[in-house]
């Protein structure tokens, strides 16, 4: 896995119903209402309603996710921000 195609880290979210990422290192946990990811950008967590990961690529830190998505949280540290926060940062 090259680090640098690893360590950018974007989201696109399609119509709150898709969510096409990068700079995935693992899935941590998951299940229809949450999805737990370990990020280049720390732990984020995605909540949502049935939630699905259609693809994840551990070489390539790409993954798909499908789902009514309704907030994204981003933690590192023990300490959660908000997506919004985080942007404005």
């Amino acid at each position: 896995m090259s680090d640098e195609r690893l360590a950018v880290h974007n989201i696109i979210i399609e119509q709150c119903k898709k969510v096409n990422m990068t700079g995935v290192k693992e899935v941590k946990t998951f299940d229809e209402e949450s999805v737990v990811l370990d990020t280049t950008k720390g732990t984020l967590t995605v909540k949502g309603e049935n939630l699905v990961i259609g693809s994840f690529s551990t070489t390539t830190g790409e993954l798909v996710m499908e789902g009514a998505v309704w907030g994204l949280i981003y933690s590192s540290d023990g300490q959660s921000k908000g997506f919004v926060k985080r942007l404005l940062k």
